[in-house]
């Protein structure tokens, strides 16, 4: 059996033995508490830069429909814009096609009835005029 300083010495040793490991322990459960809120503010962090990377997304996303919506408008209007004018001027051209048809048609008896008018003088006086005829020369 060891001596009594031997047994102090054992003692000792084994005190220092279990003071490291306790150190050790500590050590290592430091270390991972450490290792853990790292870990948590990765991923908080993560979280706030997705995000940002969505409010981001969203801004371009409702800039380009706003940009899109705006040509589709333009789009839309000019489109109307020839659409009613191709419709106005379809109708023009039944119009003057329509007129050109009866002018063809009633071109002769216009004609007609214009050069009758024309040359079909009535040369008798109404009485009103017999009657200032008469009272000019003095027969009335």
């Amino acid at each position: 059996r060891p001596s009594t300083t031997d047994d102090c010495r054992l003692d000792l040793s084994t005190c220092h033995i279990e003071t490291m490991a306790t150190a050790g322990i500590q050590e290592l459960m430091s270390a991972e508490n450490r290792a853990s809120q790292i870990v948590s503010e990765a991923r908080a962090a993560r979280g706030e830069r997705m995000k940002e990377a969505k409010r981001e997304a969203e801004t371009v996303i409702s800039k380009l429909r706003g940009e899109k919506q705006a040509e589709f408008e333009s789009s839309r209007m000019a489109t109307a814009k020839e659409d009613e004018f191709a419709e106005l001027k379809a109708k023009a051209e039944a119009d003057i096609g329509l007129m050109n048809s009866q002018y063809a048609s009633n071109k002769s008896a216009v004609t007609e009835m214009m050069a009758k008018v024309v040359t079909d003088v009535d040369l008798t006086l109404s009485d009103t005029r017999v009657l200032a005829g008469k009272r000019a020369s003095g027969q009335a």
